[in-house]
């Protein structure tokens, strides 16, 4: 009798599962786009590479490095950078003060590595290359970090001087 039940019970509960699992994924026609302004980034705001003044190539490598790793920007200027990776690991470029270093490191080694869709992350899969275009704020110092597992704690970190 119980094998007779699960046999029956069998293609109503696969359905509910797959009534389940099409709820979830179901889309709303909302657009969930956080409105970002740059009181959000103390250090600027993501903007629209038509804006860019100029764009800056950067290529990660697998020695774990930001080439170049420090760049000069003048305030108010919008750059789009141009990430390159033609290793065989996956990097990210994450735009920040220390605070947002040191919170994105956390959650990266939480995770151990995930996709970005933060404006201020961009991840740069092997053998491609990504842009990520800012407008930067106020001079100071704005960090670059990559926080794939290991990458930041062995010194992928650049700078990058807001002056002018």
């Amino acid at each position: 009798m119980t094998r007779l039940l699960t046999r029956a019970a069998a293609p109503t509960l696969i359905l509910a599962l797959a009534l389940t699992v099409a709820a979830c994924g179901q889309e709303t026609g909302e657009t969930t786009t956080p409105e970002t302004t740059e009181s959000e980034f103390a250090f600027g705001s993501p903007a629209d590479a038509a804006d860019a003044d100029r764009v800056i190539e950067i290529q990660t490598t697998d020695a774990l490095t930001f080439e170049p790793a420090d760049i000069t920007v003048a305030p108010g200027e919008t750059v789009t950078f141009r990430l390159s990776n033609d290793g065989a690991l996956v990097h990210d470029f994450t735009l920040g003060d220390q605070a947002t270093q040191d919170e994105h490191e956390a959650e990266m080694s939480e995770m151990d590595g995930m996709a970005h869709d933060e404006p201020n992350v961009a991840t740069i899969p092997a053998g491609e290359t990504v842009e990520l275009t800012w407008t930067f704020g106020d001079e100071g110092t704005v960090l670059i970090g990559c926080h794939q597992p290991g990458h930041y704690a062995a010194g992928m970190t650049g700078r990058i001087t807001v002056e002018g």
